[in-house]
């Protein structure tokens, strides 16, 4: 039983909670600047995301899952979620938009929180194999970025302000989904 309550309340705290907030970290001009820059890595690294991906490592005795798919040139989306055993412990509806300047963000709802609205958090860096999206007026995560690493996985890494202040970082590692 400890054991679920410490994996419902690792899932909560990877989620967002607090009121929605609009993504602001940089100035308009300058998310354009640097997607425009970076404007075909993105769309690279955005398509190699999609498909199954699962972390059987994150928690014993818990599976992260992340499905993705595209809708069109400026939507994707997901689903992730967290099974212990035959139980879905947490669930969360994600989307990647591109704006009509071409600002890519990463937006995430989960039902039972901000009134069931979405984050948004917009891309602040896409450079070599990483992007980056953040949102500095939310309070967790502030920060959510994607790496893919030499091995075909993916880095997430969750960052912002824990609870007591003190930076939480939440660290996951997604392997392509088999079968």
């Amino acid at each position: 039983m400890k054991r679920i309550i410490f994996l419902t309340l690792a899932a909560l705290l990877l989620s967002c909670g607090g009121p929605a907030a609009e993504p602001n970290t940089k100035p308009a001009n300058e998310a354009v600047a640097i997607v425009n820059n970076n404007a075909n890595r993105f769309g690279e690294l955005v398509l190699k995301l999609l498909g199954d991906w699962t972390d059987e490592e994150a928690e014993p005795g818990a599976v992260v899952h992340e499905r993705w798919s595209r809708t069109d040139d400026a939507f994707y989306s997901g689903i992730g979620f967290v099974m212990v055993e035959k139980d879905t412990v947490f669930i969360e509806h994600l989307r990647i938009t591109v704006d009509s300047v071409g600002v890519p963000s990463y937006h995430a709802r989960i039902p039972s929180q901000n009134a069931g609205g979405e984050i948004a958090f917009r891309m602040s860096t896409c450079a070599g194999d990483s992007m980056v999206f953040e949102n500095a007026a939310h309070d967790f995560p502030q920060r959510i970025s994607y790496a893919l690493q030499l091995d075909g996985t993916w880095s997430v890494r969750v960052v912002g302000p824990g609870k007591d202040g003190n930076l939480r970082i939440e660290r996951l590692r997604f392997k392509r989904r088999q079968g």
